[in-house]
């Protein structure tokens, strides 16, 4: 094929060459020329392609994507003596062409006259004496071609000139890093960060690169000791600091930031960008410590910066602060139940979490830290995810329910992002409801609607109204703002599942029901409400006791599911098994079967008997929608086995 088009290609050109003069005159546009000149030159018909550039560089010598694309030409073919007239012509024109001069110089090389090469740059470098330029292209010029002595007569003339200890440092570190020679390479970036503190990213940078290549992680790390035991300064410090860090050893690097301490805003910086390093990395007490001292720095005001820096910082590290204890204080789930109550509906979300073995006592003290600090600053001035965040850990996980609701007012108030500022208002609610203030939840989503009666967050907040009412007791008027709800929302919605199953689930186990039933759900709901309010023990007592006032009731199945998912929690897993065996002949017997999969499979890790619930649910139930997951989870546990 590619011959054919070539072929193909030549005919065009034979075709024109018939209409045209033999020496190829300029088409319309400099465009066409120079894509024909390509063109030609990718099939091998150089002259042709060499006189078209010919042509335009005579009708624009300026032209500088042609200059450069026959020069390569030229280059290719080893044609040194039209490469010399052409950079003639070109540095006729521009006559500060840098880059050509050297390279001109160059030429002189390659015909084995070095005396008057190094002479012709010499003489560059005095032209050209207040300009920086000539010593970044020499420098290469004389790397490509290892004049070593030279080299160092550049570098040596530049720093002196321009009065730079560090000039050309970066550019010498690279080169001897080509060399391998990484002990001389790390000493120039070390050098050079010395010298140009604020660039320390750029020395950090080729350091880290250089410490991949092979054998050099000794000599590096030698290197910088070396460097640290003659001059105790910090920039060697942050830069073995990056050094141990990219090798995964966290607490050195951690202790040479320690050393350093934060005593201007450059330090301040690179802490934030250590903490920050170090929550991406799960190295969590690390981050908790460094975010810790950096707000106890800023609150003491030891730092002479600017108020507006100050604040941004201030709000960074709270912000890091809260999302590096919520990764810590969170249950480390590494698996995900099958078996879940109303799967991914937001009316039964468990937000207050059991967290086990956690110490209250240093996030305590930073919200202490927290708070005195907002005393101290005007708070609308702090971002309001770093409120939302830290609202989220007190309500969640310290309950503290007054702390909780002041970082999420203030979310809410100083919020300009729309999804954030709903989020913050609809945890309030949660939050009331936790403190079983339901007068107050209904208060404040109603204030809400009328605020956002015609925004988009509407939906949502209806649907909260709708959650506080149910759980609060008044199922009736949860039914009839339910009703409106899902006449309003569109079948798209993300919502609209979520409220069409919580309208079925309250039909069937309410509204059809008799008076017994209506007294069992009333009472299956007061657990629910106590499990929102953080109290799991007296929940799982009223669901024992509605299960077992009210057994014939439709209710009562979800109770005994409910008790049985805390009964696991709390441990007790013989009697979770035995709770869930009793309504195994149930509309809830394929969740039943599979919880008590999980648990041999999870919690008691006998394989053997997990294997053989999971077969049970594919014997007993084949169109549940558990199939598929408990499928999947049996191919794993039989692979393993």
């Amino acid at each position: 094929m590619k011959v054919l088009n070539k072929y193909l290609f030549l005919i065009l050109i034979d075709t024109l060459s018939t209409q045209i003069p033999v020496d190829i005159p300029l088409l319309n546009q400099s465009k066409d020329q120079f894509r024909l000149a390509i063109q030609l030159e990718r099939i091998g018909e150089i002259e042709k392609a060499e006189t078209i550039y010919l042509e335009i560089l005579k009708k624009n010598p300026k032209d500088t994507r042609v200059f450069l694309q026959i020069k390569s030409l030229y280059r290719k073919q080893e044609k040194y003596d039209k490469i010399e007239s052409l950079l003639l012509n070109r540095i006729e024109i521009f006559k500060n062409d840098i880059q050509s001069h050297v390279e001109l110089g160059e030429l002189y090389l390659i015909n084995d006259e070095k005396e008057r090469a190094i002479k012709y740059w010499q003489s560059l470098r005095l032209k050209f004496v207040e300009t920086r330029s000539i010593y970044f292209v020499l420098i290469q010029m004389y790397s490509k071609h290892n004049l070593e002595q030279e080299l160092e007569q550049l570098v040596s003339s530049g720093r002196k000139s321009f009065s730079d200890p560090a000039f050309l440092s970066l550019e010498l570190g690279n080169i001897y890093k080509r060399n391998f020679d990484y002990g001389n390479a790390t000493n120039q970036y070390l050098l050079f960060a010395k010298q140009n503190p604020k660039l320390i990213r750029n020395a950090t940078v080729q350091i880290l690169r250089m410490s991949d290549l092979e054998d050099s992680y000794e000599i590096i790390e030698k290197k910088l000791l070396d460097n640290l035991s003659k001059n105790d300064d910090k920039v060697i410090k942050y830069l073995y600091s990056n050094f141990l860090f990219k090798f995964q050893r966290y607490s050195e690097s951690f202790n040479q930031y320690n050393e350093i301490g934060i005593k201007d805003e450059t330090d301040l910086d690179q802490w934030l960008v250590l903490a920050k390093n170090l929550r991406k990395e799960n190295q969590l007490k690390l981050a908790l410590n460094a975010y810790t001292y950096i707000l106890e720095v800023l609150y003491k005001s030891q730092l002479s910066i600017s108020s507006k820096k100050e604040t941004r910082a201030i709000g960074e590290a709270l912000f890091g602060l809260a999302l590096t204890y919520e990764l810590e204080i969170t249950p480390n789930i590494t698996w995900s139940p099958i078996a879940t109550y109303f799967p991914d509906n937001i009316f039964f979300e468990d937000n207050l979490i059991k967290v086990e073995l956690i110490e209250l006592k240093p996030l305590e003290e930073t919200f202490s830290l927290y708070d005195s600090i907002l005393t101290t600053l005007p708070t609308t001035t702090f971002p309001p995810k770093a409120h939302y965040r830290l609202g989220e850990i007190k309500y969640k996980i310290t309950r503290d329910f007054d702390g909780a609701i002041s970082s999420f007012s203030e979310s809410a108030s100083s919020s300009k992002e729309k999804t954030l500022k709903l989020n913050s208002n609809l945890r309030l609610a949660d939050v009331f409801m936790a403190k079983g203030d339901y007068s107050l939840a209904i208060n404040h989503i109603e204030k809400k609607l009328e605020e956002n009666h015609l925004d988009s967050s509407g939906h949502n907040l209806e649907f909260k109204l709708c959650q506080i009412h149910l759980l609060n007791g008044d199922i009736n008027t949860s039914i009839t703002l339910l009703n409106k709800l899902l006449s309003e929302l569109d079948l798209k919605d993300k919502l609209f599942n979520d409220a069409l199953e919580l309208k079925g689930f309250i039909e069937e186990n309410y509204i059809q029901g008799d008076q017994i039933s209506k007294d069992a759900f009333q009472g299956y709901i007061i657990g629910e409400s106590l499990l929102r309010q953080g109290k799991r023990s007296e929940a799982a007592s009223f669901f024992r006791s509605i299960s077992e006032t009210y057994p014939k009731a439709p209710i009562a199945d979800e109770a005994v599911f409910r008790r049985a998912g805390l009964t696991l929690e709390f441990g007790d897993y013989k009697k979770s098994i035995e709770l869930l065996n009793s309504i195994q002949i149930s509309s809830l017997g394929d969740l039943a079967v599979v919880m008590t999969a999980e648990i041999y499979d999870r919690f008691l890790h006998d394989r053997e008997e997990a294997a053989r619930w999971y077969f049970k649910v594919l014997e007993d139930f084949p169109t549940s929608l558990l199939v598929e997951p408990v499928r999947y989870r049996l191919r794993e546990i039989t692979k393993d086995s």
